[in-house]
Order: C-alpha cells, then sequence, then structure tokens
C-alpha cells in the first residue's frame, strides 16, 4: 500500500484544478409513536484539487442545514484545506487535514485523534462526519514502509449534540436535579496544548500490515467537570443545579495493531492502545443517588460535606488499555465482519461510575446485487455491560452514473440507564428507532 502511493504523485504529474463535490439530501421517520419527521441534512460538498509538478492543494467545503431551529441551521465548514509537497523519499502536508490511523472500520483504538461532528451521527456518512484537524504531517518512505511525524498547534474537539436534541447521550445525574452544559467558548478546539504523533506502519502485499505509534495527544470526546450550585446557600433543601463543563486533558498515548490476510478473502485485524493519563466521570454514590425530590435530612450534611470536599470536580484519571480483534471475510460481492472490542481501566478510583471493563460487540454484512448497483448493508452492535443494541441496515440503487437513491433504518434497544450508569447507552435511543431515505447528486 505504501509504495502504491508512492507511485500516485509523481514528480512530473500535473493536471488542471479540478472541481468536484455532491448534494446529499436525507430525512427520516420515527418509528414510536408520536411519529416525528427527522429530517436528516441538506448537504452541499464542494471539492477543488489541484495538482502540480512538486505537489498537491485540496480543498473541501461544506455548506449544511441542519433543520435547526435557530439561526446558524445554515453552517458552513471547511473540513480540508491543505498543501503537500513531495519530495525524493517523503511527502509534506500542511493545513487542516483528516487524520485517521486505525485500520478497523469500527471503534478503532488507535483512532482517538480523528475529531468527528456526531450532532446527526447516523443520518450521514462517516467520511463526512470527520472533522479535519489544522497539523503538520511528514511522511517519509522506505520500501514499503512508512513513519510519520505529526506535529499540531492546538487540538480539534469532537462535536456532541445539544443537550436539547434527541441524540443527546445520556449523563449520570442524580435523581431530580436540573443541569446544563458548557462549552467551550471555541467550538473548534478543545484545548491550546500543541499535539504530537509518531506513527510507523509497514506493508507486505498479500500478508499483513503493521502498525505502531507514539502520541502525546488530546482524545478529542470530552470528560465534564461537575459542579453543583445552590441558589441559595443557606438554604440546602433548596434543589441545586448541577453545571457540567466540557473538558479535554492531553494524554501520552502508545499503540499497535497488525492485520494479517490469511487468504485472498479472510483477514484478521488485531489493535490495542494504552492512554497514560484518561479523564473518568467520578461521583460519590451517596450523592448520585440522593433524590432531591424527596430529601432524607438525615443524609444531608454528608452531601454538604462531600461537595466542600470535592478538588477536582468530579473528575478521575486512570491508565487504560484498549484492544479491538476483527475477522473479515471479503468475497467478490459479499462481505462478512466480527468484531470485539474491550476497554479496562486499571485501578479506578471507587467511585468511577464507568465499568472497569466495558465491552462492544458487532457484526456487519454487505451484498452487492444488479452488477453492484444496489449495495445493501447489516451492521448490527451490542454492548453486554448495558445489554442493549443498535441495528443498522442501508441500501443505497445507483439510478445512474451520478445519481443515487438509499433507504434504511435504524432499530435501538434496551433498557433505559439508570442514573449511575456511566457509558453511551443504545437503551436511551429506544424512541428514536427510525427509517431513512435520501437522493445524492454527484458532479
Amino acid at each position: 500500500m505504501t509504495t502504491a502511493a508512492l507511485l500516485l504523485h509523481p514528480a512530473h504529474a500535473t493536471s488542471r484544478p479540478a472541481l468536484t463535490g455532491d448534494f446529499h439530501l436525507l430525512s427520516g421517520i420515527t418509528l414510536t409513536s408520536p411519529h416525528h419527521l427527522t429530517p436528516g441534512v441538506q448537504r452541499l460538498t464542494v471539492n477543488l484539487d489541484h495538482r502540480f509538478d512538486a505537489g498537491r492543494f485540496f480543498v473541501r467545503s461544506d455548506i449544511r442545514n441542519r433543520f435547526e431551529a435557530s439561526s446558524d441551521s445554515l453552517e458552513w465548514t471547511l473540513p480540508e484545506a491543505w498543501l503537500e509537497f513531495y519530495f525524493e523519499s517523503g511527502d509534506l502536508r500542511i493545513g487542516r487535514q483528516i487524520l485517521k490511523p486505525g485500520l478497523s472500520l469500527i471503534q478503532s483504538p488507535l483512532d482517538r485523534m480523528q475529531p468527528m461532528d456526531l450532532r446527526s451521527f447516523l443520518l450521514e456518512p462517516e467520511d463526512v462526519l470527520r472533522r479535519g484537524t489544522v497539523a503538520l504531517e511528514y511522511s517519509w518512505y522506505s520500501g514499503d514502509s512508512r513513519i510519520r511525524i505529526i506535529l499540531t498547534p492546538v487540538s480539534t474537539r469532537t462535536l456532541m449534540p445539544d443537550p436539547g436534541s434527541r441524540w443527546f447521550f445520556h449523563l449520570p445525574v442524580p435523581a431530580g436535579i436540573p443541569f446544563r452544559i458548557e462549552k467551550p467558548d471555541n467550538r473548534r478546539r478543545a484545548t491550546h496544548k500543541p499535539q504530537a504523533a509518531l506513527l510507523w506502519n509497514t506493508t507486505n502485499p498479500g500478508r499483513y500490515e503493521l502498525q505502531a505509534g507514539l502520541l502525546y495527544w488530546t482524545p478529542s470526546r470530552p470528560a465534564y467537570r461537575k459542579q453543583v450550585l445552590f441558589p441559595d446557600l443557606e438554604n440546602p433543601l433548596q434543589t441545586p443545579e448541577l453545571l457540567f463543563t466540557e473538558s479535554y486533558f492531553s494524554s501520552w498515548i502508545l499503540t499497535g495493531a497488525i492485520s494479517w490476510e490469511f487468504s485472498d478473502a479472510v483477514t484478521a485485524t488485531a489493535e490495542a492502545a494504552w492512554f497514560h493519563d484518561r479523564a473518568f466521570d467520578r461521583i460519590p454514590e451517596a450523592l448520585l443517588l440522593f433524590d432531591w425530590d424527596n430529601p432524607d435530612l438525615t443524609r444531608i450534611p454528608g452531601i454538604i460535606q462531600i461537595l466542600a470536599d470535592e478538588e477536582d470536580d468530579f473528575i478521575s484519571r486512570h491508565s487504560v488499555f484498549e484492544t479491538l480483534l476483527e475477522l473479515r471475510y471479503s468475497g467478490s460481492l459479499l462481505t462478512l465482519g466480527a468484531h470485539w472490542s474491550t476497554q479496562i481501566i486499571q485501578n479506578p478510583h471507587p467511585d468511577v461510575i464507568q465499568d472497569d471493563i466495558f465491552h462492544l460487540l458487532a457484526a456487519t454484512a454487505r451484498r452487492d446485487f444488479f452488477r453492484q448497483r444496489l449495495a445493501s448493508g447489516l451492521t448490527v452492535a451490542f454492548q453486554p455491560n448495558g445489554n442493549d443494541y443498535w441495528i443498522r441496515t442501508e441500501h443505497t440503487y445507483d439510478l445512474m452514473d451520478n445519481v443515487s437513491l438509499s433507504a434504511g433504518a435504524h432499530f435501538f434497544g434496551g433498557p433505559v440507564p439508570e442514573p449511575n450508569y456511566g457509558h453511551a447507552s443504545f437503551g436511551s435511543y429506544r424512541s428514536n428507532s427510525l427509517v431513512h431515505a435520501g437522493i445524492r447528486y454527484f458532479f
């Protein structure tokens, strides 16, 4: 793969600027009563790609209408805008670019450097949801191996659903307490801390691919500092407000991966990542289970003492080990996959609400029909810890060379998470199960 990449940009390859893009319209309707129309996205994407003697200039621009009842429903984003220079043994790329080092397409532990836009994550293709990071990346090639050095002046955050959105995720909140979330002033950045990564990969075509990396990076998804605010400090029985503040913490990260081809059709992939310092929610059980609607007066002094003694805003930082195993079959028309990922928190604080060991199981299937004009896909994800699941099916038909139609559905199931459940839960989206349809025009 690395050798092939070198052949794609010889010094003499010059072309005129190419202007391409697509328009995507997609909407859905929920399956549970009362039924809600869920207009997904109207999105216009325009790409400018110019290759010249010594490099390449690329820009991708998106204009979206999210149908939100606010003045910023129509938004313009610039996911990519970079300039690349080709040298005899390497490439130098500068600008806003997509960074995706993992081998797996599902829950890759190596993919923590990739910020996403999750505000409408169910209804848009994953490649569209990836956010660009301002970075300098130098790739050095030697045979079938590549070494990448990546430097970024600031970290880019993942955009989470707004609290009023039906896709807002579950937060552990004591019963009866209203809450609000404060986001960083700059929606583009997680922190102003610089980041760096040293990544290596090598490929033996037809046999294996290896990856390893050392990163000082800020995971793009936030942890939440928590403050309990009393309107009247002299009246502890008055219902307080819980303030969540998005917070980001840099960490040293070691990564490794191997993808082995047993045959032309069967591939096994294993990935692992060790985070020296990841942030987790820490809430004492006495506070989490205290009912402010029907308070037990004998427990009030203990609650006040917990709040007075807290110094870290109920965040705990621990080493974490993440693994992934994947087996994939790729035939001429049929692709099958089985996936198992695990997160292990090492020596967590007793008040950390996330499970010490958390699993995700997934299976995927894709089949092409009608001379590959119709592609049908199915993904089933199950989380044993919460006994919750997500079933996704999608079908895309190429009506013409530049027009495709799509239809699909999302089904969510499982119990509604308890207040002390610290993970994303498919069960919390049970009322969001939906069917959707769309059309996409390419130019």
